[in-house]
């Protein structure tokens, strides 16, 4: 019976941890080390004292742990950087622009190699969607210089490149 119980009171395994978090959502490796890692560091915080006769993992040893992990799932097709890559610009693409995806892809460990194909499509529509989510937001050209800064501001904290906010503003026809 105490083994029964030891064993209710012990956490998911660090695989049916990894799997649950797969199966809500795409994640780079990198992002899904750093989810499982924190993930290990609160179970390790919530019981410390929960079974002194078992030995305490150190930090090198669940990177091991973690790694071994991120691998099998690589290799079973589980975990991958690509269609996170593609599921990330299809989820950003209608709201920001070519360089604030690729600081969002740089940030989640994605290899720039891998993106290319995906951020070139980005920037051959990226007049385009640009133009769109102007047009949502404001629909009419600025009259006076203080809204067409505003209206600026706006496109360029979305990640669009400077020449195609100008266009935009400016009001010149596409190309």
């Amino acid at each position: 019976m105490s083994e029964l119980s030891s064993k209710a009171k012990q956490g998911p395994s660090l695989k049916a941890r990894a799997l649950r978090l797969l199966s809500s959502r795409e994640y780079s490796r990198k992002g899904l080390a750093s989810k499982l890692e924190e993930s290990m560091a609160r179970s390790m915080k919530k019981d410390p004292l929960a079974n002194d006769a078992e030995p305490k993992l150190d930090v090198t040893e669940i990177s091991k742990q973690i790694e071994a992990v991120l691998d099998d799932f690589e290799v079973r097709g589980w975990l991958s950087d690509e269609r996170f890559a593609e599921a990330l610009v299809r989820r950003r693409s209608e709201r920001y622009g070519v360089r604030k995806i690729q600081d969002e892809l740089l940030k989640a460990g994605v290899d720039g190699a891998k993106t290319a194909g995906l951020l070139q499509g980005l920037r051959e529509t990226e007049r385009e969607r640009a133009q769109e989510l102007w047009q949502r937001k404001f629909g009419v050209l600025a009259q006076d210089q203080k809204e067409r800064a505003r209206q600026y501001r706006f496109l360029a904290s979305k990640g669009f490149s400077a020449d195609v906010v100008s266009k935009i503003i400016g009001g010149r026809p596409q190309d």
